[in-house]
């Protein structure tokens, strides 16, 4: 839909009057003012009118009112830009451009060449951005336009890292950077400068060196007066959310992904919409909920338009550190193939560009660098991955038949068979609430739930028997640790040796009364110290064929009794405070922890062989009735 104003500069040109009339002239001037306010509020809802005052502009013949006509087209493509609309923004770029080699106004035309480069590049046709660039740049040289050349050096650096050339983009930038300090007009692109430069070293890996230029970035920015502004600075705090995260500062990253979505609701525009889901889903898998984050990265892949497109790109990217933190390294290699398929062509159309514009400018910012420098970062990403799929490949074959036995020892006392990937998940937890890196809770979590793989050399008249048990029968309950622990050792693998350190101390008791060795204290290795507590409470709150569950309250108030004597003290605080949150999130904290269980093929084997066996021996109660019933 239109509106009043376009629709009297359609009327006027259907009735062939000369476009020099004055009533054009006022017309003009009021479809500028109302793109102007247009734009200030950037709603993707005012797409028709922008498109059909495209349209009507590209109508009018002649020069005439040339400095209104470009400056309503100029603002209709900041709308179109801002709001995703880039084919159309291009066009619309494209129609200024014209005019403006019309009239032969370089200002002009410098601006129509920038809006060039940034269509281009947002549609992921670096080839096309980059001589448009060239051509602003020295335009802006040219006529000694210090406002332009900054401008045109940012959006240029900006281009060269959405084709993948980080280490060409860094002298570009900080050229930009230096530009826009040299006097008042230019000092407003330094903050973007700056955001720009960061997001070339988050690429290269040099977290740090980013963690700066977005710091002074976000310092210099002033709050948003418009849609158009509010844009900038959302991109500007997702910048931040990106690079604090690989530098651990989840809280930060928090508070900035907060402000994102502020200014992203303030901006109201449809590039924003990607971009915070990309900061929330990040923030969401380094706090820990792994589905949640995974949601929100996997929808802004699918919004994020085309293949090659700046948008695409950085969700790839995204769902790689996504995955990479959610322990998930087979989907992570698998978006990093697609990230590594998709910069190697967009690299290769941009340096054939940048090779014809360096050949002919008398002063390029640009040197070019060699893959190997510019993805450097991601070729040893690729390479980590690669490796941590194998090894996982290697280690996933030993530890699936493992699982199977200890699930087959925990079956003979837990119906379900998922006390051990309860007791992983929640030794996992406990740890991260330590403040151990994802690494380490992670190989926790696999390793503590082969701790009473033992159990299988336990014959079921002791393992079961609800009776006191005889010195010597006592004495080979004890023995499952040392049978668990020899059954998992001799092996290079490190959660296998985690997982035999585990399954020999786990009975330890903090005041030496344990077994199998009699361990006090600290001499008993940590993981076993964590594992012992999430055991306890397992066994305690489900129960044995022997010995009914205890309600919750009952077993923490009985965890903290033994605190100090059995437990590790300051364990025993983090893991009970642990537990009271776990109550507080979730309402069926058994699906919770033993959610891992459940994704088990050997325990939905043997759910399924149960069902199976019950419902032949409900068809034999069946038929024998009814034979009783034919018999009288």
């Amino acid at each position: 839909m239109g509106s009043s104003q376009t629709d009297r500069l359609e009327t006027i040109l259907k009735s062939s009057r000369s476009a020099n009339e004055p009533e054009l002239k006022a017309v003009l001037s009021r479809l500028s003012a109302e793109i102007k306010d247009r734009l200030e509020k950037c709603s993707p809802a005012s797409f028709d009118f922008f498109m059909t005052t495209v349209r009507a502009l590209s109508k009018l013949k002649g020069t005439s009112h040339s400095e209104t006509r470009m400056t309503c087209l100029f603002d209709s493509v900041l709308y179109l830009f801002s709001n995703r609309f880039d084919v159309e923004a291009q066009a619309a770029a494209q129609q200024l451009d014209t005019l403006a080699e019309v009239v032969g106004n370089k200002s002009w035309l410098r601006k129509s060449k920038l809006l060039q480069g940034i269509t281009y590049a947002h549609l992921g046709n670096i080839a096309e951005a980059v001589p448009a660039y060239a051509s602003a740049l020295s335009i802006a040289r040219e006529i000694g336009d210090l406002e332009g050349e900054a401008s045109v050096l940012v959006n240029l650096g900006n281009a060269l890292n959405y084709g993948g050339l980080y280490r060409e983009a860094i002298p570009c930038l900080l050229k930009g950077a230096a530009f826009s300090a040299k006097q008042t007009t230019t000092r407003r692109f330094r903050p973007t400068a700056l955001c720009n430069l960061a997001q070339s070293y988050l690429f290269l890996g040099d977290y740090e060196l980013g963690f700066e230029a977005i710091a002074e970035s976000l310092a210099l920015s002033e709050e948003p007066k418009n849609a158009f502004d509010g844009l900038a600075r959302a991109v500007r705090e997702f910048t931040f959310v990106q690079i604090a995260l690989e530098l651990g500062k989840l809280d930060e990253a928090r508070l900035h992904a907060s402000a994102c979505a502020k200014y992203a609701q303030k901006s109201s525009t449809r590039r924003c919409e990607y971009i915070n889901l990309v900061a929330r889903g990040l923030c969401e898998i380094h706090g820990g909920d792994v589905a949640a984050g995974i949601e929100f990265l996997e929808k802004s892949l699918e919004i994020s338009g085309e293949e090659g497109t700046p948008q695409h790109t950085a969700a790839l990217c995204a769902l790689v550190r996504g995955y990479d933190h959610a322990e998930q390294p087979e989907r992570a290699l698998f978006r990093m193939n697609q990230l590594m398929s998709t910069l190697r062509g967009v690299r290769e159309k941009c340096i054939v560009a940048l090779v014809g514009t360096t050949n002919s400018a008398a002063e390029s910012p640009i040197a070019l660098a060699s893959e190997l420098n510019d993805l450097h970062a991601l070729h040893l990403k690729e390479a980590q991955l690669r490796a941590r799929v194998a090894e996982r490949e290697a280690l996933n074959s030993r530890l699936e038949l493992l699982e199977r036995f200890a699930a087959t020892a925990d079956l003979r006392e837990d119906s379900s068979g998922e006390h051990g990937y309860r007791v992983g998940r929640l030794s996992a937890l406990a740890a991260q609430n330590l403040g151990w890196n994802r690494d380490a809770f992670s190989a926790l979590d696999l390793a503590a739930r082969l701790h009473d793989i033992g159990k299988m050399a336990v014959p079921d008249r002791i393992l079961l028997n609800a009776n006191q048990l005889a010195d010597t029968e006592r004495h080979f309950i004890c023995a499952h640790t040392a049978i668990g622990a020899e059954l998992l050792a001799g092996s290079h693998q490190t959660h296998l040796r985690l997982a035999e350190e585990i399954a020999r101390y786990h009975h330890e008791w903090w005041n030496g009364e344990g077994y199998p060795t009699k361990l006090k204290g600290k001499r008993i290795p940590i993981h076993a110290r964590i594992v012992a507590l999430a055991d306890v409470f397992d066994a305690l709150t489900h129960g044995r064929p022997f010995a009914n569950p205890w309600p919750m309250d009952q077993a923490i108030e009985e965890i903290r009794n033994r605190r100090g004597t059995q437990f590790d003290p300051e364990l025993t605080d983090v893991f009970l405070a642990l537990i009271e949150r776990l109550r507080a999130e979730h309402d069926d904290l058994d699906e919770y922890l033993g959610r891992a269980g459940r994704n088990s093929p050997f325990l939905q084997a043997r759910n399924k062989i149960r069902l199976m066996l019950a419902e032949e021996r409900e068809n034999e109660k069946k038929a024998v009735v009814e034979g009783n019933e034919t018999r009288h």
